[in-house]
């Protein structure tokens, strides 16, 4: 089972939907690479799907802080939606809350002017 999926919604951003567990490993490496692979490609709006995310671990916030870096010194903006509450609770506890632009849901993240 794959830890992400890539669609471009049809208001133009790239919707990353995640399952399972984030942490460190194969698979937010290979994310990673399709972020940039995204970049080179002009893209520039970005949206984090962690509905389905059971849990996350240090290395799985790492994994999310170093791709709001790399995308936003590429210009680019970086979202997250519908972060289960177990999520919320890690990024409120590492102040992270203050630092991702997080929606409740993934429609309010798409509609919510960039």
């Amino acid at each position: 089972m794959p830890l992400f999926m890539i669609s471009k919604h049809n208001s133009g951003p790239q919707v990353i939907s995640f399952q399972g567990r984030v942490t460190f490993g194969r698979e937010t490496e290979r994310c990673r690479h399709a972020l940039k692979d995204l970049l080179g490609q002009s893209e520039r709006r970005f949206v984090f799907d962690l509905g389905k995310v059971e849990y996350v671990d240090s290395a799985g916030i790492g994994f999310l802080v170093s791709c709001l870096i790399t995308l936003g010194n590429e210009g680019a903006k970086l979202r997250l939606a519908t972060p289960p509450e177990r999520v919320q609770y890690v990024l409120k506890i590492t102040r992270l809350n203050t630092v991702f632009e997080i929606f409740p849901s993934l429609d309010e993240a798409l509609k919510k002017q960039w």
